[in-house]
């Protein structure tokens, strides 16, 4: 039996409890739904003590149920990530809980900082000689709301949730550039230079920023330009990019969690097509900006 076969057994045993809890839930909520209708109709408070207490209870196997999607993320992370990068990279280390901290992402002055912050799914490893991490992560910022009655309503909202890719190569440039896709209203641009390119649907698309127009230029060549707008429709929502020293960082703010299969689907290479396609991203990075060229490399 291959490892995909052990993992779509283990996969049905946890869905079929996991299916077992959340009917028996269901069931309860419809059974509570008629007794609250019969003691609205009857005008019978223990009839709504009644179905009260079986809607909690309904609550309490809803809860069962999603400890069972949690035992299969835990199974998809242990048993099957790892085995999957191995095959794609060197040196390949993944920590489910792990994640590029927010204090490293915030000092690329390409996003604010956040009030709160959560983190996960990171993989560090190598690539055709090119060092990566890459986690998801979600920024949130505090929201203060003041209703009708002038009470204050404090909430955290989501601005930034997506994958943040650290790409490190061997030569190590002294100027910045920046580049974002959309205005940049929330990139810090102090002491860089506007820049625009030859190419109008780029400018209209992206905004560039750099310590000198020379650097900018030295990185954003026609080929650059292709290359970015290539990896920008492979990505969905906004997408920026920040060259500093030896680094190149990369945001993608898609609102998805990426590595995520769902306890109902089965494990095969066709359901696998999407789940691989995450990884995939990783090295068509590099592949599609030659980071591993010898632009990228020390000079000799």
């Amino acid at each position: 039996m291959s490892n995909l076969e052990v993992l779509e057994q283990k996969r049905l045993d946890i869905f079929r409890k996991y299916d077992k809890e959340q009917r028996t839930g269901i069931i309860l909520i419809v059974i509570a739904l008629l007794i609250a209708i019969a003691a609205f109709l009857a005008e019978l408070q223990v009839l709504f003590f009644v179905a009260g207490l079986i809607a909690f209870i309904a609550f309490i196997f809803f809860g069962i149920a999603q400890r069972h999607v949690q035992t299969f993320r835990t199974l998809i992370k242990s048993e099957l990530i790892l085995t999957l990068l191995k095959e794609q990279f060197e040196n390949v280390t993944y920590d489910a809980k792990g994640f590029i901290p927010s204090s490293t992402i915030v000092s690329t002055g390409m996003v604010k900082r956040p009030d709160r912050f959560h983190g996960e799914d990171y993989i560090r490893g190598s690539y055709k000689g090119v060092n990566f991490q890459v986690s998801d992560v979600d920024l949130k910022e505090r929201v203060e709301t003041r209703d009708s009655k002038g009470n204050v309503h404090v909430s955290y909202q989501t601005y930034f949730k997506g994958r943040w890719y650290i790409y490190q190569f061997e030569r190590r440039f002294k100027d910045v550039l920046k580049i974002c896709e959309g205005r940049g209203y929330q990139v810090n641009t102090k002491g860089l230079t506007k820049i625009d390119t030859e190419s109008i649907e780029f400018n209209k698309k992206f905004a560039i920023y750099a310590s000198t127009q020379e650097y900018g230029f030295y990185h954003i060549t026609s080929s650059m330009i292709e290359k970015l707008m290539e990896l920008e429709k492979l990505h969905r929502g906004s997408i920026l990019y920040y060259y500093a020293g030896n680094e190149l960082h990369i945001g993608v703010n898609d609102r998805r969690d990426y590595m995520e299969l769902s306890v109902k689907t089965p494990i095969n290479e066709e359901s696998l097509k999407t789940f691989m396609g995450d990884i995939d991203l990783i090295p068509a990075i590099i592949n599609e900006l030659r980071l591993d060229s010898s632009k990228f490399k020390n000079p000799l």
